[in-house]
């Protein structure tokens, strides 16, 4: 059955929208009988499922989304200096707004449990669906649970890192409960997030480029990634010692195990291989230039994007019916319109929300071999109607300097970003004297955290129908590219460095300019690869993919590298004491009511 069809379906009935609309399991209105009816028919068992994948689409859509929790606040993104937004107290760790009535870990919390709860009735009950018909043949019923068992360790896994312990529920809640209690995170991992990532293995269709899959859906390959960095992460969370004052209040000292550590390190590194090596006959394979992963030519549903892995499809609701569209090419772009004179469909909605740190620029170096500068960050922009203009100031080399712009010719340069040092010279030897517009240029002397900084292009849209709309674009969460950082990390904690420097060299070689550079130009050696230097090469490959703040925090790094990096506010406000886990939210808190009362986050 067609995707957008299923959605639209479940969002015109209130009675079978009960797991995707109610806003708290445990206060969710008793209309069992009629949801546990619907959902053992042939048809409600995949409606109940495409509920869940319309909740993949709001994590990555929504204002409070994920992105507010994976991108600012770390090394390489901070909230905009000079404003306020929805996600600033978030970025910021303010000591005072941040708290347990966060929108962004509300919103993940609430999300996962209404839809673990129809997951576990899907994953109890199906083997007593009817597949006799051809409504429902036994191969689409367990195609369907393996994905529904995907989505529970994907729902669970997102959990875990963000808040640790968590409730752990396996069974159908059919009634409202107004009791709980947190759980082990290791229990969560090894009893559920572990067995449920093998289960999709076995019963998922093998790739997404495999079996005429449905773009969106999970597949066997998308389970084998995720679950490499699973027990990645559990590598990381038995190898915390607490002796290092690194993981000071990080709560996962307490597993120090190093067996264990190894262990899962090399069950991560045995997974993210081998995924590698099936890759070619899965139909799965990098593309050949970096800029290619983000080309709006190769977004799904197109087939073409041969590097993804999962992704979350915003054209289901391409008519924008149900608010499906998502609000993900707005936060990167800077305020380019108070000089143009206007925005435009090219270089998107000045949002201005989230822009990198002084580290995340210096971390693209060698950018005269490696493209993923120029294919990340916006350089050029054009005059879309002529301006008087003005002067602008910046301090050069401890000198207040003055620039003059004016903009006489529609579709000449306006401003650029050279993303390096020029002197005042030399930028007035490029603007001032030309034929044609005097346009800006703006180096990183100016980048001032609020207006003036380059763009990130990779979640622009340039076909939408007005400036300020959201875009359709289909978003990728796991891809191929990171599988091979994932298999890199794992090797360098299991002491192999040479396979390390093989998967990053492998990155870095898609990445080197073919045009300019001999094979091998970007190549590193054994000995280059380090703990900064992966964290290094995750910013260059993927900035802004929605990672960053789980990956500080799963190599115990989080604190530590905030503090030496950032350049807004998160610098003065993150604290060990408090910030290696979100708050559990209050509403959560507030609706036990029964037994044990249900316990806080450290220092929260």
């Amino acid at each position: 059955m067609n995707m957008k069809k299923i959605l639209s379906t479940l969002a015109l009935s209130s009675l079978v929208l009960l797991s995707a609309g109610c806003s708290d399991l445990l206060e969710e209105e008793n209309h069992s009988n009629v949801m546990q009816d619907f959902m053992s028919t042939p048809s409600g068992f995949g409606m109940a499922l495409n509920s869940v994948y319309a909740n993949v689409r709001s994590t990555y859509s929504a204002e409070e989304g994920i992105h507010g929790l994976m991108n600012p606040g770390t090394d390489e993104l901070k909230n905009n200096v000079g404003g306020s937004n929805r996600c600033a107290d978030l970025a910021n760790y303010d000591l005072e707004k941040y708290n347990a009535n966060n929108e962004y870990p509300r919103k993940l919390w609430n999300d996962a449990y209404v839809h673990i709860n129809t997951l576990n009735y899907m994953i109890e009950n199906a083997g007593k669906v009817d597949v006799t018909t051809s409504a429902l043949t036994a191969a689409q019923r367990d195609q369907y649970l393996g994905e529904a068992y995907f989505m529970r360790a994907y729902n669970y896994f997102h959990l875990v890192e963000q808040f640790g312990d968590v409730t752990l529920t396996t069974t159908y809640n059919a009634a409202p409960s107004t009791s709980a209690e947190r759980h082990d995170m290791v229990r969560v991992y090894e009893e559920v997030i572990v067995p449920d990532l093998l289960n999709a293995v076995r019963l998922c269709s093998p790739s997404p480029q495999l079996n005429n899959l449905e773009s969106g859906r999970a597949s066997a390959a998308a389970a084998r990634h995720l679950l490499s960095r699973v027990y990645l992460t559990l590598g990381w969370v038995f190898d915390k010692d607490p002796a290092n004052p690194i993981y000071k209040g990080n709560t996962q000292t307490k597993y120090y195990n190093t067996a264990k550590a190894k262990e899962y390190y090399q069950k991560a590194y045995d997974m993210a291989t081998g995924l590698i090596s099936d890759a070619p006959s899965l139909g799965l394979k990098l593309m050949d230039n970096y800029a290619d992963v983000f080309d709006e030519a190769n977004d799904a549903p197109s087939g073409k994007n041969k590097e993804e892995l999962f992704v979350a499809r915003m054209d289901w609701d391409d008519d924008n019916t149900f608010g499906g569209r998502s609000t993900l090419n707005h936060y990167f772009v800077n305020g380019y319109d108070q000089y143009l004179g206007e925005r435009n469909i090219n270089d998107g909605r000045c949002y201005s929300w989230i822009n990198p740190t002084g580290y995340t620029y210096n971390a693209f170096d060698n950018r005269d071999k490696d493209t993923r500068y120029e294919a990340t960050f916006q350089t050029v922009w054009y005059a879309t109607k002529t301006q008087k203009g003005g002067v602008v100031n910046y301090v050069i080399d401890g000198k207040d300097e003055s620039f003059n712009w004016d903009y006489t010719v529609v579709g000449d340069t306006a401003m650029y970003y050279p993303g390096y040092y020029m002197s005042a010279e030399e930028i007035r030897a490029k603007t001032q004297h030309r034929e044609g517009n005097h346009y800006l240029i703006f180096t990183p002397d100016a980048y001032n955290g609020r207006a003036i900084f380059p763009t990130i292009m990779k979640f622009l849209d340039r076909t939408r129908a007005i400036p300020n709309d959201n875009t359709d674009r289909s978003y990728i969460i796991y891809r191929l590219g990171e599988t091979y950082l994932l298999a890199a990390e794992a090797a360098f904690k299991l002491g192999d460095n040479i396979n390390a420097a093989k998967y990053i060299n492998v990155v870095r070689e898609r990445a080197r300019n073919k045009q300019t550079t001999e094979a091998g130009a970007l190549d590193i050696a054994p000995g280059d690869v380090t703990l900064d230097f992966i964290l290094e090469e995750r910013t260059r490959e993927l900035l802004a993919e929605h990672c960053r703040w789980a990956d500080l925090a799963r190599t115990g790094t989080l604190i530590d590298r905030v503090r030496k990096y950032d350049d807004g506010k998160a610098y003065e406000n993150i604290t060990e004491d408090r910030h290696w886990l979100r708050p559990i939210p209050q509403q959560m808190i507030d609706r036990v009511t029964t037994g044990e009362p249900y316990p806080q986050n450290p220092n929260w």
